[in-house]
């Protein structure tokens, strides 16, 4: 495992494989930073980026939220008179409530409050599954709605992961120009930065450690709706990527899964008793042409742990 990280093509790169209640290798390979050229260390916080959208905002809806085809409407009033209020909150769970994948509002709207209503004011399109950080964002509201905390406390009490983390102990993303720095602790994700870094969609940290324990909480005890289709051919459940795909699992390892646009990956197969999560931060310096290699780079690592 040590040589293959050590052939990732992002400048730090993390790796664990573990089962419902131990963890086969742990591995940290790279440089955390390449403006300091710190190495990584096997204890340094990742942006989880997407991730949060599983390991966060899912298991806050699923507790919080007793009956899954209740409009969003009921629950957040706010949401009341907008196309999508009427959506459910599983049509927004499994991506089927019109939404477009993702809206750049950091360029538009400024603060929490503003952004999300220019996210329930987005014209809805069909109801065809389409991966969206809208439906997310909404979601993330919801359960703070409901439960009158923040998502970062409730993750923090499920899972110990964080919103933002230390500089000193994190691994550097990308030189955001919207933003004019290096982002080093802070969430990758513009829209998420513009909500004040805590958001249903992205904005979580984790070490190594504390995403594979938060991962095998879900590989004991897989929720069978969450993990399956949500329609015969559909490519989600309740949020979790159910069929692998380029650089996300493989068809021998069947499971669920969920990517992080920053470099993560995370496939669970309940059926064999594994989990593989990649940590990685392939923006680093910059997004321009790391997708496709790195991709090529992850189908590799799982194709060669089936």
């Amino acid at each position: 495992m040590h040589d293959i990280v050590a052939r990732s093509p992002a400048p730090a790169t993390a790796v664990s494989v573990f089962g419902p209640d131990e963890v086969f290798t742990r591995v940290a390979h790279g440089t955390a930073d390449l403006a300091t050229g710190r190495p990584v260390g096997i204890d340094d916080w990742w942006d989880l980026a997407s991730l949060t959208k599983v390991l966060v905002t899912l298991p806050e809806v699923l507790a919080a939220v007793p009956y899954l085809e209740t409009p969003l409407e009921e629950l957040w009033t706010p949401a009341r008179g907008y196309a999508v209020g009427r959506a459910t909150i599983r049509a927004l769970l499994t991506h089927t409530a019109g939404l477009p994948a993702s809206v750049p509002f950091f360029r538009t709207a400024t603060g929490r409050d503003a952004i999300l209503a220019a996210v329930l004011g987005t014209p809805l399109g069909p109801p065809d599954e389409v991966y969206s950080d809208l439906g997310f964002m909404l979601l993330g509201q919801v359960v703070e709605e409901l439960t009158g905390r923040t998502l970062g406390t409730l993750a923090a009490e499920r899972t110990g992961l964080r919103f933002g983390a230390p500089p000193s102990e994190s691994v550097a993303t990308e030189h955001d120009p919207w933003r004019g720095r290096l982002i080093v602790g802070e969430v990758h994700d513009e829209n998420a930065a513009a909500m004040g870094g805590v958001a249903g969609q992205a904005g979580a940290f984790g070490t190594l450690a504390l995403v594979t324990a938060a991962a095998q909480a879900w590989l004991r005890n897989p929720c069978p709706e969450a993990c399956t289709p949500s329609a015969p051919g559909a490519r989600f459940g309740l949020g979790w990527v159910v069929a692998p795909r380029p650089g996300l699992g493989s068809a021998a390892l069947p499971g669920f899964g969920h990517t992080g646009y920053v470099g993560n990956r995370l496939w669970l197969s309940p059926s064999r008793g594994l989990g593989v999560l990649i940590l990685a931060n392939r923006v680093h310096p910059t997004r321009e042409g790391t997708a496709e290699p790195y991709t090529r780079w992850c189908s590799s690592l799982f194709e060669l742990l089936v």
